[in-house]
């Protein structure tokens, strides 16, 4: 009878551990981390992030019932694969228009946050732009890797961050760049030893916004209208804008 007895109770604690382990991984989801920075957005130093993206993400999981857990450090591409096989639940934040493969494996938040790209010129050089036609024929400076809205107008002279960009436009080495513009003052804000590059350069008008949103896995759509929510709360108590400006200003 002892033995039969505490048999049961071995069962018992094993079913409630099950019970406990199935309750923990639904209440759990992964969002995609990659192993390269987009400062100020998502800024990595080896396995350790930070940034305004990231900020936000653990806002967000301040406000959902369910617990958003980082992925380990995937490329972009790998990221990607991850997340279009359901092995990733949550992408925040990027442009519908970035991820246009496989469309229907994603539901899509509110907007979280619009930025913007504006073109910077050198000192004294600056064109007219009205629309995106005005950039034809013109060598304008990109980011390797980057797409950019009408970039088969015009010729692209690829640097490797915004920080080249910048000393290129400063020694009139393109026409032009187009650089996001809260990039640039982070980089203006973080990296003193540009001062002498600054004087070089000046601002041009904002040529291209894209809204910033919470990608979701078509598996888990159940999180859209929480994490709608949580984004609607965070704009209204400021707290998006604070931590924009703790990077920026």
């Amino acid at each position: 009878m002892a033995i039969y007895k505490a048999f049961s109770q071995r069962f018992l604690f094993l079913i409630i551990l099950w019970l406990f382990t199935l309750v923990s991984v639904a209440d759990s989801v992964h969002y995609a981390v990659t192993d390269v920075s987009w400062e100020p957005y998502w800024i990595m130093d080896g396995s350790k992030a930070s940034g305004i993206l990231h900020e936000i993400t653990l806002e967000l999981d301040k406000r959902l019932s369910v617990k958003l857990l980082p992925s380990k450090l995937l490329s972009v591409k790998r990221s990607k694969k991850a997340f279009n096989e359901g092995l990733l639940k949550i992408e925040c934040c990027v442009n519908i228009a970035w991820r246009k493969e496989k469309a229907g494996t994603s539901v899509w938040s509110d907007t979280v946050l619009i930025v913007e790209e504006i073109l910077v010129f050198p000192l004294g050089k600056a064109f007219k732009f009205e629309n995106i036609e005005d950039l034809k024929g013109r060598k304008i400076s990109t980011i390797r890797g980057y797409g950019y809205v009408g970039d088969h107008l015009f010729t692209r002279s690829d640097s490797v961050s915004n920080i080249s960009q910048i000393r290129k436009l400063a020694l009139a080495r393109a026409e032009a760049g187009i650089i996001d513009k809260a990039e640039l003052s982070y980089i203006k804000k973080h990296i003193p030893e540009l001062e002498t590059q600054w004087r070089a350069i000046e601002l041009g008008p904002v040529i291209n916004r894209s809204e910033l949103k919470v990608r979701i896995h078509h598996s888990r759509e159940d999180l859209l209208k929480p994490i709608n929510l949580a984004i609607n709360e965070m704009k209204q108590k400021g707290i998006i804008k604070e931590i924009v400006n703790r990077y920026l200003y």
